[in-house]
C-alpha cells in the first residue's frame, strides 16, 4: 500500500528517528543471525560438523574431522548467506519500494547492511592472517592469488552495493541540494551509528575472548557497514529524478517497530551476546 504524505508542496517532514533507531537493530540482528547462524550454523551442520556454539559475533564448530573444502565451505557460508539473503531482498524490491516508508526503509536497511559487510570482509580482510577468508585460502595452491582475487571481488561488490543503495534510499530525499545532502548522511549515519553500537556492546559479553569484540564486532559492524554513510552521501549528491513538489518518504513513528527493535535489543543482550548454549 502506498504511503501518502499531506504537506504543501517542497515541504518535508523529519523522520521519527526513535523508530529509524529500531528498524536498524532489527536490520543489524538480523545480518548476524544470517551470517552466523543460518550461514556458518547450517553449513556446520551440513557437513557434520558438531555446533557448539552461536553468539553474536561467532559460532563455535569442531572442523576436526571434516575434509578441507568442507571446513572453507564453513568459512565461507557466511559471507555467502549474507549476500543470498541481499540478493532475494533485491529481487523484491518493486514490492517493498512501493510500500509504507518504514518497511521501505527497512528493506533498504536488510539489503545494504547484508551487502556490504560480506563485500568488505573480501575487500578489507583477505589479507588478514584471521577471519572467515583467511580459513578459506589455508591449504589452497597459490593462496596469494586467491587473496588477490577475493580483494578484487570484494571492491567490485562494494562498489556495486554503494552505488545501488544510494539510488534506493533517493525516494527519501528532497529535492533542495543542501536539505537533501544533510538527510540522506542522517538517515545512513544514524543506522551505522545504533546499529553498530549495540553490536559491538552485546560482544563484550561473549563468552571466549574479548579481543573478538575488537576483531568481529566491531570490525564488522562499524567497519563491514561504513558504506552506509558513504551511500548515504552519494544518494545525497545526486541530482533528483522526481519532480520538486513531490514529498519526500518520511519514516514516521511506529511503535510496532519500536517494540521489535526492543525485542531485537534484548536477543542481542540476553541471548547471542553471551551465546546459545550458555557455557
Amino acid at each position: 500500500m502506498e504511503e501518502t504524505t499531506h504537506s504543501t508542496p517542497g515541504a518535508q517532514a523529519r523522520p521519527d528517528w526513535l523508530t529509524v533507531g529500531a528498524l536498524a537493530v532489527v536490520a543489524y540482528l538480523n545480518a548476524v543471525v544470517t551470517h552466523e547462524a543460518l550461514g556458518h550454523g547450517v553449513a556446520a551442520l551440513l557437513v557434520g560438523a558438531p555446533v557448539q556454539h552461536v553468539t553474536s559475533l561467532d559460532l563455535a564448530a569442531d572442523l576436526s574431522r571434516v575434509a578441507p573444502w568442507q571446513a572453507r565451505f564453513v568459512a565461507a557460508a557466511g559471507c555467502l548467506a549474507q549476500l543470498l539473503l541481499a540478493s532475494v531482498v533485491w529481487l523484491l524490491r518493486r514490492r517493498w519500494m512501493q510500500a509504507r516508508a518504514d518497511t521501505h526503509y527497512f528493506f533498504w536497511l536488510l539489503f545494504s547492511i547484508n551487502v556490504f559487510i560480506p563485500a568488505g570482509y573480501l575487500m578489507v580482510l583477505s589479507f588478514a592472517p584471521f577471519g572467515d577468508w583467511n580459513d578459506f585460502v589455508q591449504g589452497l595452491p597459490q593462496p596469494m592469488l586467491w587473496r588477490v582475487a577475493l580483494t578484487a571481488l570484494g571492491l567490485a561488490l562494494t562498489l556495486l552495493a554503494l552505488f545501488t543503495a544510494a539510488r534506493t534510499l533517493a525516494p527519501f530525499l528532497p529535492a533542495e541540494p543542501r536539505a537533501r545532502l544533510r538527510r540522506g548522511i542522517a538517515l545512513a549515519l544514524a543506522p551505522y551509528l545504533v546499529g553498530g553500537t549495540v553490536n559491538t556492546l552485546a560482544g563484550i559479553f561473549n563468552p571466549d575472548s574479548p579481543l573478538l569484540v575488537l576483531t568481529s564486532a566491531a570490525a564488522a559492524s562499524f567497519g563491514g557497514t561504513i558504506c552506509l554513510f558513504w551511500a548515504g552521501f552519494t544518494a545525497g549528491m545526486s541530482t533528483p529524478t522526481t519532480p520538486t513538489s513531490e514529498v519526500a518518504k518520511t519514516v514516521t513513528r511506529s511503535w510496532l517497530w519500536v517494540g521489535l527493535g526492543v525485542a531485537a535489543a534484548l536477543v542481542y543482550f540476553l541471548a547471542l551476546g553471551p551465546g546459545i548454549p550458555r557455557g
